[in-house]
């Protein structure tokens, strides 16, 4: 998946929700942030995420983001719901084959899974 003016580039892939957390089936309804103890640096012209705070087992180290990975940890600076950053990545990419929302529930899923998202409760 990549920016509309490029060819669609699979972020990863399943056709169903079996791959979220337990309890997030429904994740349309539930509110999802990214964790204020990492912060987006640009480093030699890389996205990073640094940990600032209680950083897990990142503490020491930083994370590079892939132009999909920014857009959606920028898109998730403010609670937001999966479906309304679908939506947002929408206007954004190009989606030919269909893998768009797929690929932003895996990203929900792995930065919840290592806690750099946090859902709002």
């Amino acid at each position: 998946m990549e920016r509309k003016e490029k060819s669609s580039e699979m972020l990863s892939g399943s056709d169903s929700q079996e791959h979220l957390p337990e309890n997030t089936k429904e994740e349309g309804v539930r509110m999802f942030k990214a964790n204020p103890d990492f912060l987006l640096r640009n480093v030699a012209g890389e996205a990073v995420l640094v940990p600032v705070g209680e950083a897990g087992i990142f503490e020491n180290s930083v994370i590079s983001l892939n132009d999909t990975c920014r857009f959606l940890w920028q898109a998730f600076q403010e609670p937001r719901t999966v479906e309304d950053v679908i939506a947002e990545a929408r206007k954004e990419y190009s989606d030919p084959d269909g893998e768009l929302e797929q690929g932003v529930k895996d990203f929900v899923r792995e930065y919840l899974r290592y806690g750099l998202l946090k859902e709002e409760k």
